[in-house]
């Protein structure tokens, strides 16, 4: 881990500033990280995923921090987040997550591999697609 090669030190500083601007836009951008990690630091995929993982988790709590006292500009009397919205959504984010450590550990990187570059080209075109209806409506 120690000393931290020059290489690394950009690619750590790159991955700070990726996870700001996409906790910023609202996006976890966990598959990116895992990208990332595997291109710049030469880490298999399962190191890459709990890179990306905790990276995920961090720029979350912080988020948290950022946004707890906030209050939402149209219903001053209520904070920003929505714990309505969370309760509903924690038990599947848990259930996945679940589910995403037992791939994990079942699955050789090779199945990883190919499971995460199908999820990224799934996500790519459903990302154009919504590019392209939103840009149609600007036009029109």
């Amino acid at each position: 881990m120690f000393p931290v090669l020059p290489p690394e030190a950009g690619g750590i500083v790159i991955l700070i500033l990726l996870k700001m601007c996409l906790s910023m836009a609202g996006i976890g951008g966990g598959s990116l990280v895992v990208a990332l990690a595997m291109a710049l630091f030469g880490f298999t995929t399962k190191p890459s995923i709990a890179i990306s993982s905790f990276a995920t988790f961090i720029s979350t709590l912080g988020a948290f921090f950022v946004n707890f006292r906030l209050r939402h500009p149209e219903k001053p009397w209520t904070v920003l987040i929505d714990y309505g919205l969370t309760s509903i959504m924690m038990p599947t984010t848990l259930a996945g997550a679940q589910i995403g450590a037992m791939m994990l550990l079942i699955f050789p990187n090779s199945i990883l591999n190919i499971c995460l570059t199908i999820l990224l080209i799934v996500l790519m075109v459903q990302t154009i697609i919504k590019g392209v209806q939103v840009m149609k409506k600007e036009n029109a």
